[in-house]
């Protein structure tokens, strides 16, 4: 991840909850940019926006600081998984909202059985991801 973001140096690496905090932090650390971690609600202790979205079982609600991007910041969006996507896509609306450019999302493992990277596609959302894994 280090070496393809390298020469694109976005402002910020931004991080879902839980999984995504430890290979975001470490890449924005390497990148020397900021790390912005998207939590699920309740977790933050500042001003947060919130975006909420549909799981399998339910929902949830995932919530960023207000300050925690800048109007045309270029951010990678990073997870471990893409599943359905939800969490990815959840965590896009809220970088847009605060006028942060999502430059991509990129992620260890993509389930495109799940339909998640196909639907985040659709949206306009570039994906990076190094294993795909069709799961029978």
């Amino acid at each position: 991840f280090v070496h393809r973001y390298f020469d694109t140096r976005p402002a910020a690496i931004a991080g879902l909850d839980a999984r995504g905090f430890i290979i975001g932090s470490v890449l924005a650390y390497e990148l020397n940019v900021g790390f912005v971690p998207i939590r699920k609600k309740g977790k933050l202790p500042f001003t947060t926006v919130e975006e909420s979205y549909e799981l399998e079982y339910g929902s949830a609600t995932v919530e960023m600081h207000t300050d925690a991007v800048q109007p045309g910041d270029r951010v990678v969006l990073i997870d471990d998984l893409i599943a359905t996507g939800g969490t990815m896509m959840a965590g896009k609306r809220l970088l847009e909202r605060l006028g942060a450019q999502v430059i991509e999302g990129a992620a260890i493992v993509d389930l495109p059985e799940l339909g998640g990277s196909q639907r985040l596609r659709e949206a306009g959302l570039p994906l990076y991801t190094l294993v795909s894994y069709e799961g029978h």
